[in-house]
């Protein structure tokens, strides 16, 4: 998972950069949403495993990387499948990797953090587990085209044109900034509340203004 993530990192002349002290396993972080190429970035600097939707099986390279390296994935459109992601996070946790969470359920531009989603937050309200937070942001060259458009994957635009359109790109920073406490609370509500809360203060925006062509999922 590690190479993986470095290579694709490499490929994309992506440099990476982190803030903070990066959680060593086992444990259990939660972070914003931009891109696809959260994983990959993740990936390089974590010893770690993801949650993600279903659909990234079929996604083109992303989703052969995912379906050999042990991501969790989970069917949204059942909520019977919510119990059987806790469980398996469960599982995965251990002394050789974490498990990484992005729990505001889709992508964005990056102008503010969305309300976090606290069904999957229901294994470490229960077991009382210590949750870590990080925020991710991108940012390209003036040359460049804006990161909220070529990094950033959101809206309609087809992921083949999205992938040629982030691989023109000179150079992309990747900057990780990881909070310095943990986030514990025994109600998967209130610990989703106060994880958002968190994330928004270490949070710098891709984009100060709001794209007008974004509409974020509603739940």
């Amino acid at each position: 998972m590690s190479i993986w993530g470095k290579v694709t990192a490499k490929i994309f002349s992506m440099k990476i950069e982190t803030e903070g002290v990066a959680p060593e396993p086992p444990f259990f972080i939660v972070s914003n949403h931009l891109s696809y190429i959260d994983i990959a970035v993740y990936a390089a600097v974590l010893k770690t495993t993801f949650v993600s939707k279903m659909e990234v099986k079929h996604w083109p390279v992303v989703g052969f990387m995912a379906r050999t390296l042990g991501i969790i994935f989970i069917d949204r459109r059942k909520r019977s499948d919510v119990h059987r992601v806790n469980e398996e996070i469960s599982s995965q946790i251990n002394n050789r990797q974490g498990v990484i969470l992005f729990p505001e359920g889709t992508t964005s531009p990056g102008t503010e953090i969305m309300r976090f989603r606290p069904a999957l937050l229901q294994y470490a309200a229960e077991e009382g587990v210590s949750v870590s937070y990080s925020a991710i942001r991108y940012q390209t060259t003036e040359k460049d085209q804006s990161a909220h458009l070529s990094v950033c994957w959101w809206g309609n635009k087809p992921m083949l044109k999205h992938l040629f359109m982030m691989g023109k790109n000179r150079s992309i920073e990747a900057a990780i900034r990881f909070g310095e406490d943990r986030v514990k609370h025994h109600d998967r509500k209130k610990l989703a509340k106060k994880l958002q809360k968190s994330v928004e203060k270490i949070f710098v925006p891709v984009i100060e203004q709001p794209d007008e062509n974004f509409e974020p999922l509603q739940f």
